[in-house]
Order: structure tokens, then sequence, then C-alpha cells
């Protein structure tokens, strides 16, 4: 980034890559001063036209919502894989001024039924056609400059269905709602259900969504024994070392439903105890990182404090002595490897993590660390360590495979402790990054598909080419080296801070660090 002298007035000149020469700081203040100048004028002579405009648009929207097709967005919450994200959703489209409703009782739309407490937008408010954007799927028209010409491929992002990244469903009613249906309106974000009840010191609640990660990490805080038990809908989470009165405040604050007991809990030794993850992650020199920022925004949202390693860090080794993991976000890995290399570069951030640091990772890795990769940069450890594991985007031209920015359907094993807290199905956010197969490797090596793409129907929102080329495929991998372990995330599961729905898959990944000897045992065969 360059740094801009406090002088108005100097001479210092900044490139203009789009437009060609250079141009001054005095030059880009007159250039916004001239922009916003021209936009306050224009407002100002079309004062009446553009009042009009925006009032006809929004008259013609609450006329269309009336007559129906749809009438209503429906977003039913006791049914939600995580009903806390329902509620997320909710407060996202509150933020924007979207109306948003609580039944008060059971109702029927379109044939179906529907709980009492289902959220309900209806069509007929000014910003309705925002809602049904947000939420709807994205279809991407076939753009061809001439008959016989190739599909040209969007330029941007293709996919933005909000309840998709969330993992939340909804229904877009047709017919107007019945007359009779109670509807209570939300004056502010929803409140979500919570409480403790039973008795006893020993609490219990199920994993479901990145609110129980914070809901953890919380009571890690607070002095907490947790472990995990494995259910049928992926596990529950057993804390014990607190007060009632703590217990009290966290299902309060993440909206969590506890119950509580008596009975002893199990040997430590033998269920899975979880510690508070010590957590590093790369952070380069070679031009900063977008996802590594957005990485560590959502790992501090959620309660899990990271260190930013940087190449002498790593380069200095004894990593495990200090981390149970270690994230590289998405990065290429030769900019990894080789850093900034430019001649004007300062020598303390000039070059990459080099063979000293791959040699670090390797012995970090041996000595029972976790490594994990997000994007591109998995090909870090597929190139420079002995993983059983291909990437199948590696070599594709872009008129072979290619997304802009697509939400992908994904298929996840919950039985795996990475996929503690997923839905079986569910949606992932999908750009350009690796996708896997599995070969064979050492004996010592165990591979396990966490998530994989299905075998047809892999688009659930925006547009991809090649999407043959995907099918069944694996999405994320975990490689136990004995007693190290690798994780690959080809499918960003933190992207952008948005993909709620894929969130769990990162911080299980973080909280297996820390289990000694974890080992996840073959799922049983149905």
């Amino acid at each position: 980034m360059l740094a801009a002298p406090t002088d108005i007035n100097s001479r210092t000149e900044y490139p203009r890559p789009w437009m060609g020469g250079h141009w001054t700081l005095r030059d880009i203040v007159d250039y916004e001063l001239i922009a916003t100048m021209g936009l306050l004028d224009a407002a100002a002579d079309r004062r009446e036209t553009l009042l009009r405009q925006i009032y006809e648009i929004n008259r013609q929207t609450v006329e269309a919502g009336k007559k129906g097709d749809p009438a209503a967005i429906l977003i039913p919450v006791a049914t939600q894989h995580d009903p806390r994200e329902a509620g997320h959703v909710v407060e996202k489209l509150q933020m924007a001024g979207v109306e948003v409703y609580k039944a008060t009782a059971a109702f029927d739309a379109d044939g179906k039924h529907y709980a009492a407490g289902t959220f309900v937008i209806p069509m007929a408010q000014v910003f309705a056609r925002y809602a049904k954007d947000l939420l709807e799927r994205q279809y991407y028209p076939e753009v061809r400059r001439a008959p016989n010409a190739p599909v040209e491929a969007p330029y941007d992002v293709s996919a933005w269905s909000l309840g998709m990244l969330l993992g939340v469903e909804h229904v877009m009613v047709k017919s107007p709602l019945a007359p009779g249906v109670g509807l209570q309106k939300l004056e502010g974000a929803p409140a979500q259900n919570w409480g403790v009840s039973g008795s006893g010191l020993r609490f219990g609640f199920d994993y479901l969504g990145p609110d129980s990660a914070a809901a953890m990490n919380q009571l890690l805080k607070d002095g907490a024994k947790l472990t995990f038990d494995a259910t049928e809908r992926g596990a529950r989470v057993s804390a014990t070392g607190i007060s009632r009165t703590q217990m009290d405040r966290v299902a309060k604050d993440f909206g969590v439903t506890v119950t509580a007991d008596a009975a002893p809990a199990r040997d430590a030794a033998t269920a899975g105890r979880i510690r508070a993850p010590r957590l590093a992650m790369y952070d380069t020199w070679a031009g900063g990182n977008m996802d590594e920022g957005w990485t560590r925004w959502v790992l501090e949202h959620y309660g899990f404090a990271s260190t930013r390693l940087h190449n002498a860090e790593v380069k200095a080794g004894n990593l495990r002595e200090k981390y149970d993991a270690i994230i590289f976000p998405d990065q290429s890995p030769r900019s990894i490897i080789d850093g900034n290399t430019a001649g004007n570069t300062r020598p303390e951030y000039k070059g990459g993590i080099g063979e000293d640091g791959l040699a670090a990772l390797r012995a970090f890795i041996n000595a029972g660390g976790t490594l994990i990769t997000l994007g591109a940069a998995s090909d870090l450890a597929i190139q420079n360590f002995p993983v059983p594991v291909r990437n199948l985007k590696t070599g594709l031209s872009r008129d072979e495979h290619f997304a802009p920015g697509t939400i992908l359907r994904v298929e996840v094993d919950t039985h795996h402790p990475i996929g503690y807290g997923m839905a079986p199905s569910t949606f992932g956010f999908y750009n350009n990054s690796p996708f896997f197969s599995v070969t064979e490797g050492f004996a010592s090596q165990r591979s396990t598909v966490v998530a994989r793409y299905p075998n047809n129907d892999i688009v659930g929102s925006g547009w991809l080419r090649g999407e043959e080329l995907m099918t069944g495929r694996a999405a994320v991998v975990s490689v136990e080296m004995n007693p190290g372990r690798i994780v690959l995330f080809g499918l960003r599961p933190q992207h952008r801070a948005q993909t709620h729905a894929t969130f769990p898959m990162l911080f299980n990944a973080l909280y297996l660090s820390t289990v000694e000897g974890a080992q996840p045992k073959a799922r049983t065969p149905d």
C-alpha cells in the first residue's frame, strides 16, 4: 500500500494503471471533488423527477406483492439444521430495511403447513425485490457473441444466495396468505431460544453451526473442560468444571439450549478432551493477502485467538512447541516459498519461507502439529509433502473449467470430527480453487474425504463451466500423517466471512488439533 503524503500539494506521483501516466494527491482530491459536486448538482436539478421515479418504483413493487407470485417469503425455524442461522438471515435483511414478521400461530400456505414462529417476509413492501434477489437462486443466462460462438463467462461473482451461504432454507409462496394469519412485526433482531434445564454440573448441548463454536470458546475461556460426543446429527458438547451461573450466561449469549445432569464425566483419556487451540496463521509480505484478513476476522468473531506468522518465524522452527495448528490462507505455493523478490523491497520483507521454512513445517507435522491449507495454498502441501492427494484443477484452462464465484452443493461426512456440526448436504462458495482426488499413499498415512461434490446437479446457484469435471470429487481432505495431520480445504470454508454453513469444518480442524492422538474412527456402513 502506498503511503499518502500529509501535504495536499505534494508532488508525489501515483500510477494510473487503467489510464496510463501518473497523478498527484492534488489530482486525486480534485477528481473526487468534481465527481461529488456533479452528483449533488444533478440531484438538486432533478430532485422532483428522481423522487417521483423512486416513488413509482416502490409503488409498483408493493402492488406486485399484493397480487402474489411470490406473495411472501417464508423462513421456517424449527426445521432448519441450525435455527440460529435463520435468525441471522432475518437480521441481515432487517439491516437493509426489509420488514420481517413472525407468525403467532400455525398456518397454511400454498397447500403446506407451517408452524408458529415461522418468519414471514411479505412482498407488498418497498424492499421486497431486494429480499427476493438476496435469497433466490441465481440463474446466469447463456451469453454468446454470435450463434456459434462459445458461451461467455460472467465477469464477476455469479451467485450470492444468502440462505444457501448460511445454510438456511426458505420458501417462496405464490398465493397471498389467508387474511386470518397472525403476524407480529419484528422491531429488532429476533431473539434466540436458549435455556438450561435439569440439575447437576455436567452440561451438554448440540454442536450445530458456528454459534456452537463461539459458545465453546467462551466456555474454554471460563475454564470449562470440554469433550465431543458423536451423535446421529453430528456431535454433542459436554462441559464440566464451570458453575450453573456461568453456563446460564453462555447459553443466553449464544442461543444455546443446554441440559444438565449429575452423571460423572467420562475419562478424559478416552473422551477426546478439547483445549483452546494454539493457532498461528501465515501472513505474507508479498503484497498482502485478502484471504488472510477475512480468515482472521472470522476467527476473532467466533472467539479463536491466533498469532500472525511471518517468514522469519516459520524458518526459525520449533513451531510445535508454540502451536497446535498453522493455517496457510489462499495463496500460491510459489509466492509463499519465494515471496517478494522485487529489488526495491526492504531486506526484512524480502523472500518467502524458502526451503528452511518447508523443513520447519515438516518438523511441525512430524511432531504432531496440524497444517491447514485454504484454497490455492493446498498445493503447498501437495507439491512439497508426501500427501496422497491430487489437485484436479491443475492444468485446466479457463475454457475447460471456470467459476467466477459460484455456490455449489456439498456432501459432508458428519461422522468425521471435521464434519461435526455440519448438515450432511449443504452449500459452499467456490471460486476456481482446487478440487481433489485421493491417491495411494504410504501405509503410515490415512486419507479421508470430509466433504465432496455430489455425483450430479452440483451448481446450487450461479454459473459454472466444466461441472462434469467436479462430479464426485473431494472438496476437503484430511490426511493423518501419524502423528501430525494435514487438512486441505479446496473449498474455502470461510470465504469473505459469508459462508456460515461451512465455517464449522475450519473450526473443527482447529479443535481436532488439540486432541491428543485423535484419529477419526472408520464409519460403520449403514
